[in-house]
């Protein structure tokens, strides 16, 4: 993250292989291309309101007239007559009270006006073919992720117990598939892109199957959806339910990224399916660094590493209660194999920076992993806080104790150490809120 300096200046540079978004500190997005030098300049005085802070951006440099466009919808997105971006309370009431099916007529009547705010700024402005798509996908962005979260918000407004089986009916996210197939100019919107592949593991989670020595198949329950083997399971299924060629491309590499065992393991999959020289050769890469890094490991200085080998799953809530007496704790479980578990550590990072002159703990214990792919992962992240690594048994006690199904999770603790609320929806930026409110 690029912060300005005195004066108001920023730059930023990074590397790209395809078109897509980028945002400025999370308010607003840039169009850009590979090899693209924008300037964007706009008025500090109006951050805190978004449709006049960009009524206030000027361009220059490259893709300026993309930008432009793109500007002028977020300005209607954004508009303080837009009667759905800041109705809360309406959504909160719809993800509580309605039924599968009811909450699926809300979210079409949500797209419904969505697409009338496009056509009307189609109609004003006569974008260009780039910008009319990164808007399109924008809307949709709206839709399919308010889908997957559903479930999860339905149970949480409604206060249910993990052992509660209330769920979404089969088939419930068959609707993903109508977002496909993913295609090259939709690399644009690589925001929306990025948040519906991952979603789409709903879908794929919910066909998933394992093979039994017998040869019969079998759906995949909770328990095995975390074993040893779930890498396997999730690359197997992958290949076979995600019939969309770019995809199942793409769902691979975010499974092998990262993950040196899980690439070397399964490098004929790879090599066989992954076939797009923008995710191709990145990979391979990115491979060749972090096995370098396995081998070298540096780890960053600042982390506060427990060794918690010999300690119960008991000692080790104790040990974290007693370092951080009289602090708000926040705990996040995580594994060095969970893509969705290290997409978060930069919003940790950040919420970190926010509140360090607080009286908060950030405690990060990692489940069923590597003692060196976890190091090498605490280097690559900066991560500050303490971190503790625990054995495969202390990992499947610690999930048993806490009812812990699947990971990122993450559990509030406050001053006096009692458990105020866990749950895999207390990602960071939620949590900040939290945590400011019982600090006051």
């Amino acid at each position: 993250m690029t912060k300005p300096d005195i004066d108001g200046n920023f730059v930023a540079s990074f590397e790209s292989y395809i078109p897509l978004d980028v945002w400025v500190d999370f308010k607003f997005a840039l169009l850009l291309h590979p090899g693209d030098s924008l300037f964007v300049q706009f008025d500090e005085k109006k951050y805190n309101n978004l449709e006049q802070l960009l009524e206030s951006v000027v361009f220059g440099g490259d893709a300026v007239e993309t930008n432009r466009y793109a500007a002028k919808f977020q300005q209607l997105y954004f508009s303080n007559d837009n009667e759905l971006a800041y109705d809360f309370q309406k959504r909160y009431d719809a993800v509580k009270e309605y039924d599968a099916d009811q909450y699926l007529q809300y979210l079409d009547s949500r797209r419904q006006y969505y697409k009338n705010m496009y056509d009307r700024f189609v109609a004003e402005n006569q974008p260009n073919d780039e910008s009319k798509k990164w808007a399109m996908l924008r809307i949709e962005d709206d839709y399919y992720g308010k889908l997957v979260r559903y479930a999860a918000e339905h149970r949480n407004a409604n206060k249910m117990e993990s052992d509660d089986p209330w769920d979404v009916p089969q088939g419930y996210y068959d609707r993903l598939c109508d977002f496909l197939p993913i295609e090259p100019s939709m690399f644009i919107s690589a925001s929306t892109l990025y948040w519906f592949i991952d979603d789409f593991n709903r879908y794929v989670r919910d066909k998933m199957k394992y093979k039994e020595t017998d040869g019969t198949w079998g759906i995949i329950s909770p328990s095995r959806m975390f074993s040893n083997n779930y890498d396997s399971l999730m690359i197997f299924n992958t290949v076979e339910f995600v019939t969309d060629p770019l995809l199942r491309q793409i769902k691979l590499t975010r499974i092998f990224d990262g993950n040196i065992t899980v690439y070397e393991h399964f490098r004929d999959v790879a090599d066989t399916y992954i076939k797009e020289p923008f995710l191709k050769e990145p990979l391979y890469q990115k491979y060749l660094q972090h096995k370098s890094n396995i081998e070298n490991p540096q780890t960053f200085t600042e982390t506060v590493l427990k060794e918690a080998t010999n300690l119960s799953i008991n000692q080790v809530i104790d040990d974290i209660l007693q370092q951080n007496k009289g602090k708000i704790i926040y705990v996040d479980f995580w594994g060095t194999w969970c893509g969705p578990c290290l997409e978060e550590f930069p919003k940790s990072k950040v919420v970190e920076n926010e509140l360090k002159e607080k009286d908060v703990a950030f405690v990060y214990i990692c489940l069923e992993s590597e003692e060196k792919q976890w190091k090498v992962t605490l280097d690559k992240f900066r991560l500050g806080g303490q971190h503790y690594l625990l054995s495969k048994m202390q990992s499947a006690e610690m999930r048993n104790l806490l009812k812990i199904e699947g990971i990122p999770f993450y559990m509030l603790i406050d001053k006096t150490g009692v458990i105020k609320e866990k749950g895999s929806h207390l990602r960071p930026f939620i949590a900040k809120d939290k945590i400011s409110e019982m600090l006051k």
